[in-house]
């Protein structure tokens, strides 16, 4: 071999060094530069809350029933038909949860079925289903 060992892990040493430097420039997070329009710009404002309508259909007699899109849920205990009634549904991407306790406990699948009309968009259905009590989300 040629060259001194001590030299050439010098220059494998340097190596590694200048090439550590520059990919730490190269993904250390950059100042933030405001622009001229950006200095007079006023921060976003949260999402509103909208009402939608909504109709819940139950395959069976539930005990409670509890329906929330983000605002305030509602909750309705001893229903046996149709639920139907309005949701505070917050944001651009809502998540609707759903949450069904029966009244019996025999052994069956069970389902609820959700049509939810929110104002500008179109009617929206989702079917929960389960071997008991239902407890899911859906994000439409």
């Amino acid at each position: 071999m040629r060259g001194s060992p001590l030299l050439r892990t010098l220059i494998v040493l340097a190596a590694l060094l200048v090439t550590g430097l520059a990919l730490g420039r190269l993904t250390a997070p950059r100042p933030h530069q405001t622009t001229p329009e950006q200095v007079g710009a006023t921060p976003e404002t949260p999402a509103a809350v909208k009402q939608a309508t909504y109709e819940l259909i139950l395959s069976g007699t539930a005990k409670e029933v509890s329906l929330g899109g983000g605002g305030v849920p509602a909750t309705v205990a001893n229903s046996a038909g149709p639920l139907a009634g309005s949701l505070e549904i917050s944001g651009e991407l809502p998540v609707i949860t759903l949450s069904v306790k029966w009244a019996e406990q025999a052994p069956g699948h069970r389902f609820a079925k959700l049509r939810l009309e929110i104002p500008g968009k179109p009617t929206l259905e989702h079917v929960f289903d389960a071997a008991g009590d239902i407890d899911d989300i859906w994000e439409p």
